[in-house]
């Protein structure tokens, strides 16, 4: 019974875990975007 609530700690951590992990990886290609077109238009490049 123990070994079961361990399991299943142990599997809502990663869960939660990659969640966030997911989430830093969009946050920080949507970043990069944003910046890179703040970047290009800025330098005025491209109109």
């Amino acid at each position: 019974d123990a070994l079961l609530l361990q399991l299943t700690n142990t599997s809502a951590y990663y869960t939660y875990l990659l969640l966030f992990l997911k989430s830093v990886v969009y946050f920080a290609i949507i970043a990069f975007c944003l910046l890179r077109r703040m970047a290009v238009c800025c330098n005025g490049v491209k109109s």
